[in-house]
């Protein structure tokens, strides 16, 4: 397994299977009919689909109940739908508790180069184009964008992947 793949570690503190570990990709179903790791080494107190963990499209991890008699407990509290976890929850199912001992989310891409949103052309012995001015703050996700001097500058933000315009206020210009 790589650092940059996605994936939940689950530690066994308490049932049959107590000190393993259980690393969970894409899903895991629990249950005395799962094959593998799910079935949490013959636990005879989970139901034969228990419960299923699953990674979300954010890359934050779920457990739902699947309709199990004894229920899915999530830091003590009897869950009646998908919850997602954090670092440290404990999940009771049966006669095992699990810890979550680590989320590992894939590294974040490199940024991507500057994108050419418009060229000014330069006819020559024509009149020279004002200056554009570009100054990006990879870690604030945020550029201005100036035409002139003194000209109006634009602000830019980053989120969910696309640039916005970001809303105009007392520190914009």
């Amino acid at each position: 397994m790589t650092t940059r793949s996605t994936y939940l570690r689950l530690e066994v503190i308490s049932g049959n299977g107590t000190g393993d570990t259980l690393v969970v990709e894409d899903e895991l179903v629990i249950g005395r009919h799962a094959e593998g790791p799910g079935c949490l080494s013959e636990d005879e107190e989970i139901s034969r689909r228990h419960a299923r963990l699953s990674r979300e499209a954010a890359g934050d991890y779920a457990i739902e109940d699947l309709g199990s008699s004894n229920g899915t407990f999530v830091n003590g509290l009897r869950i009646q739908s998908p919850v997602l976890l954090s670092l440290g929850d404990s999940i009771e199912v049966g006669a095992t508790t699990l810890v979550v001992r680590g989320i590992v989310q894939p590294e974040p891409a490199a940024p991507a180069s500057p994108t050419v949103v418009a060229k000014v052309p330069v006819v020559p012995g024509g009149p020279t184009p004002p200056p554009l001015t570009l100054a990006i703050d990879f870690d604030a996700r945020e550029a201005r964008l100036a035409l002139g001097e003194g000209g109006e500058t634009v602000r830019l933000v980053f989120a969910d992947g696309v640039w916005r315009v970001a809303a105009a206020g007392p520190d914009s210009g």
